[in-house]
């Protein structure tokens, strides 16, 4: 394997594509990015929380970037094709895209729930084309094969070290630091609300101003935090929050390795993926109610050296599961399929003959 297409949204800065591209080339291989915003911006106008406007538009502007990203493939020939998260990604594009190699997706969202900022038709007309589908939870790993999936595989999320690191102060300026956009299920902001009475930094977009009911919340929220600015912000804090959304529920989120890798110790909702991947109360501390977020603060807090030790663990163990052990994890599974495919291709033309 040599040359590497990676289609997805775009290429910010701490993007899902953007991480895997520099993994990538820190291996060597040649990395194309397609990027539908690139290929049609009037994608990214149609706002996706209007389901209507999205619905009605979608289909007509993306035929046109998938004619785009076809000429991009006719031209790079990609070994591999990584897909993240295929909302845009017409099928017939992937029947094009592995005439020069195998089409790997990534699904950063649930593509199996009912939403339309997570799945379509397309998507689903797509599972079982895949040669390969990395997911963030084994829950999901099941569904996507009983979907029609050829091979789903158990993918977490990972620390980019390059730009996540420890970078603590020596008197936080905070109890606890939560990163995250409110959530219309509110489930934020009753876990919030919990401990609002403590020293809480508080950064996301501007509905944490206009849409949150809680008094106690509102102008708490300092505004969005870039990427680079994550180790500054969870290091001006004693503990970093994680804070599921509904949909990664079943099992963790991007947060989870962010948190550890800036050596502050994550205090997480508890899920039973979350579980297998930081242990409890000895690299992370979770909980499951509001009451008992706000209870392990208060003992936390009590407990310094515990803080200082679980923060410690959690940073040693997110060091082992960086964005070069998720893309060695890929190449491997390329390498794999290649000498399966190989092997099958052997045995076709021994019947033959």
């Amino acid at each position: 394997m040599k040359k590497i297409l990676i289609v997805g949204d775009n290429r910010e800065l701490g993007s899902t594509e953007e991480v895997y591209g520099r993994g990538f080339s820190a291996f060597g291989y040649e990395v194309q990015h397609f990027t539908w915003k690139e290929a049609k911006p009037s994608l990214s106008s149609i706002p996706l929380w209007d389901k209507v406007a999205w619905r009605l538009g979608w289909q007509l502007l993306a035929r046109s970037a998938n004619q785009k990203l076809v000429e991009t493939a006719n031209q790079f020939q990609p070994d591999l094709t990584l897909v993240i998260s295929p909302l845009l990604l017409h099928p017939d594009s992937i029947h094009v895209i592995k005439q020069y190699g195998l089409a790997f997706v990534f699904f950063t969202d649930n593509p199996v729930d009912a939403h339309h900022t997570h799945s379509n038709s397309w998507v689903q007309r797509g599972f079982p084309l895949w040669d390969t589908a990395f997911i963030w939870s084994r829950e999901l790993v099941e569904r996507l094969t009983e979907k029609g999936v050829k091979k789903a595989i158990f993918h977490p999320f990972c620390s980019d070290v390059e730009y996540h690191f420890a970078k603590r102060q020596t008197n936080p300026v905070y109890d606890v630091a939560f990163i995250g956009n409110w959530d219309s299920s509110r489930k934020r902001e009753q876990y919030l609300k919990a401990i609002s009475d403590y020293r809480l930094g508080l950064w996301g977009s501007n509905y944490w101003n206009t849409r949150v009911k809680e008094p106690s919340l509102k102008g708490l929220c300092q505004g969005m935090c870039s990427y680079r600015e994550i180790p500054e912000v969870l290091g001006s804090a004693k503990m970093g929050l994680n804070i599921l959304r509904p949909q990664n529920e079943t099992g963790h989120n991007i947060r989870t390795y962010e948190i550890p890798a800036t050596g502050t110790l994550m205090l997480s909702e508890r899920s039973r993926e979350l579980l297998t991947l930081f242990a409890e109360d000895k690299e992370a501390v979770y909980f499951s109610s509001p009451d008992e977020l706000r209870q392990k603060v208060e003992y936390l807090l009590q407990n310094p050296t515990l803080i200082e030790s679980i923060a410690e663990a959690g940073y040693k163990k997110a060091l082992e599961n960086q964005i070069a052990d998720r893309v060695q994890e890929i190449a491997n599974f390329h390498r794999q399929l290649r000498v399966s495919q190989s092997s099958d291709v052997q045995v076709l033309h021994r019947q033959e003959a």
